[in-house]
C-alpha cells in the first residue's frame, strides 16, 4: 500500500535547518555550555540576530527595558528559549503548511507545535526538571506528519481507522502495522537529517510511547503533546479528554493538582508566545 523507501527518501529531501541552529542545538545540549558561547554563535548569524533582538524586545518578553545586543537578549530569554526560538524560526515554513492526510489545515501543525513547547516551558516554571532539548523535541514532535501525510490516501486512512477500532490499536500502532513505520519514527529520521542531538531524535520517536523510549525526554515530549491538546481546547472554550500514563507523572514528579492548575497558565503563556513569534 505504501512505498517505505520512497517515504524515507522524501523525509531526507526536506531542506536542512540553518547551520547556526544545528550548532545552537548542540550547545544547548551541553551542560557546560555558557551564555557567552550561545551569544557568540547567534552574533555571527545576522538574520537570527535580528529576529532574536526583535523577540527579546517584543511586548511578550515581559520587560520594558530594551536590549540592543545579542548577549543581553540571550540573558533575557535563556539558552533553552533561544534554542526553541531558533528551531521554530527555521522549521516554521514547514510546519505552517496544510497536512490533509491528518485533517490539519494551514497553520494547525504550527500552532500545535508551539502549544507543546509552551507546555514544556510551563512545566519548567512549575518546578519540573526540564532539559533544554525538551523544548526542541516538543516543537518538532509531529514533524513526521509532514511527510507521512503526503502518502495517506483516503483508502489508507480508512484501513488505519478500521485497524484502530477492530484491533484496539493506537494511531501509532496502526501506522506501524499497516505502513511499517509510524509518524514518530519518521519524525526522528527528519530530526537526524537536520543533525539535531540524539536526545531530540529520541523524544520525537517515542512521544506517543514514553514507556518504550525509557528516558525523561520521552516522558516530557509525551506530556507536552497531551497538554498541547488541552491548551488548544482551552482557547476554543472546549474540553479535551486528558489522560496521562501514571508512570509518566510519577517519573516527572507531576501531581494531579499541578496538572489541574496547568490550563489557565499555559493558555495565557501560549498567547504571549504566539505574539512573540508573529512579531518575527
Amino acid at each position: 500500500m505504501i512505498n517505505l523507501t520512497e517515504l524515507i527518501e522524501q523525509a531526507n529531501e526536506l531542506l536542512p535547518l540553518p547551520a547556526s541552529t544545528v550548532r545552537l542545538a548542540e550547545l544547548a545540549g551541553n551542560p557546560e555550555c555558557e551564555l557567552a558561547d550561545v551569544a557568540e554563535l547567534v552574533a555571527f548569524d545576522p538574520v537570527l540576530t535580528m529576529k532574536l533582538l526583535r523577540a527579546a524586545n517584543s511586548a511578550a518578553s515581559g520587560s520594558a527595558t530594551p536590549v540592543g545586543n545579542v548577549r543581553d537578549a540571550v540573558m533575557r530569554m535563556g539558552t533553552a528559549q533561544v534554542l526553541a526560538f531558533a528551531v521554530a524560526a527555521g522549521a516554521r515554513p514547514f510546519l505552517q503548511v496544510r497536512v490533509p492526510g491528518y485533517g490539519l489545515g494551514e497553520g494547525a501543525l504550527w500552532r500545535h507545535s508551539i502549544a507543546a513547547a509552551v507546555a514544556v516551558e510551563t512545566l519548567q516554571a512549575s518546578g519540573v526538571a526540564v532539559p533544554a532539548d525538551a523544548f526542541t523535541a516538543a516543537l518538532l514532535h509531529d514533524v513526521g506528519k509532514l511527510v507521512m501525510g503526503r502518502f495517506l490516501s483516503p483508502e489508507i486512512l480508512g484501513f488505519i481507522q478500521r485497524a484502530q477500532v477492530s484491533e484496539h490499536l493506537s494511531q501509532m500502532e496502526a501506522e506501524s502495522l499497516l505502513l511499517g513505520i509510524h509518524h514518530g519514527e519518521l519524525g526522528g529520521l527528519i530530526a537526524q537529517h537536520w543533525k539535531l542531538p540524539p536526545t531530540v531524535v529520541h523524544g520525537i520517536i517515542w512521544h506517543h510511547c514514553p514507556e518504550q523510549g525509557a528516558a525523561a525526554i520521552c516522558d516530557l515530549t509525551y506530556l507536552a503533546n497531551q497538554l498541547a491538546w488541552q491548551i488548544e481546547a482551552g482557547l476554543d472554550g472546549k474540553k479535551h479528554p486528558f489522560c496521562v500514563y501514571p508512570g509518566v507523572a510519577t517519573r516527572l514528579g507531576v501531581s494531579q493538582d499541578k496538572l489541574d492548575a496547568f490550563g489557565p497558565k499555559a493558555v495565557a503563556r501560549y498567547t504571549q508566545v504566539c505574539h512573540r513569534y508573529n512579531a518575527v
